[in-house]
């Protein structure tokens, strides 16, 4: 997992190929302006997804992960919370290769901050629950960014 401010996403050049294509694009590109929806960067191999979307407490969901994209996820407007969990994890619903995800019980190994400046990587096979209410902010404008490992 990567989790920084997004004023040094270019510091993470280099690692994966088309990470590099995704942090081009939000270099190049202002993330308001996108329509909600899908917009293709390099086809299947890295493209956006703009979201709008309620909050919602974390008690009763489960922790997700994906096995051919990675994430790279920065809220537009509002502000939410992350959950990742390291530890082990307890199959809830099997894999989906149509859909690219399994969904998972865990422990919570920490929290994260996601806004206007922050982003996070969650890497293929790591559990992440996204989307979780922060004090004061019930929806958020969200681009979810799938990065084919």
């Amino acid at each position: 997992m990567l989790y920084d401010t997004l004023e040094n996403l270019n510091q993470y050049r280099g690692m994966f190929e088309n990470l590099d294509k995704a942090i081009d694009f939000i270099e190049n590109n202002d993330l308001a302006e996108l329509p909600v929806g899908r917009t293709e960067i390099d086809g299947d191999d890295v493209y956006v997804t703009v979201q709008e979307l309620e909050t919602l407490p974390a008690e009763g969901r489960h922790f997700e992960t994906h096995s051919r994209y990675m994430d790279l996820q920065t809220d537009i407007e509002g502000m939410e919370l992350c959950e990742v969990t390291l530890g082990d994890v307890t199959a809830v619903q099997e894999y989906s290769e149509q859909d690219d995800y399994a969904l998972w019980d865990g422990n919570t190994s920490a929290a994260l901050v996601l806004d206007d400046t922050r982003f996070a990587v969650f890497m293929v096979e790591e559990a992440h629950l996204p989307g979780i209410r922060a004090e004061g902010c019930d929806k958020v404008k969200k681009a979810v960014f799938k990065i084919a490992y």
